[in-house]
């Protein structure tokens, strides 16, 4: 198993999306193997993780804190809205010195 972009290995994602999936290893790097669609018992869960992960990249470009919240809003692993809004204001506080973005 791999990250890499997915070049098709799994439709239901864009070409350029990082995917975790087993690979060919050539000097060339990592050839994703296709695997199609995703199973629908899944494919849900996978596509809210992924527009998780992407709105937390896209945060932590732009240094956007509404973009960092609705991320955080989104991952199922969160309890509600009201602990986002705690947890992130918890992390951005203990991790201040690196994100000099959102405090430009």
């Amino acid at each position: 198993m791999v990250n890499t972009l997915n070049k098709g290995a799994i439709i239901d994602f864009k070409d350029d999306e990082v995917v975790e999936v087993s690979c060919i290893i050539t000097k060339e790097g990592p050839r994703p193997i296709s695997i199609g669609h995703l199973p629908v018992e899944i494919s849900g869960l996978v596509r809210n993780i992924k527009s998780f992960e992407l709105l937390a990249a896209k945060a932590a470009v732009t240094g956007d804190y509404k973009t960092a919240y609705t991320a955080l809003c989104i991952n199922p692993l969160t309890p509600s809205d009201d602990k986002a809004k705690v947890i992130l204001d918890e992390l951005m506080e203990a991790h201040k010195e690196y994100l000099p973005k959102f405090y430009v």
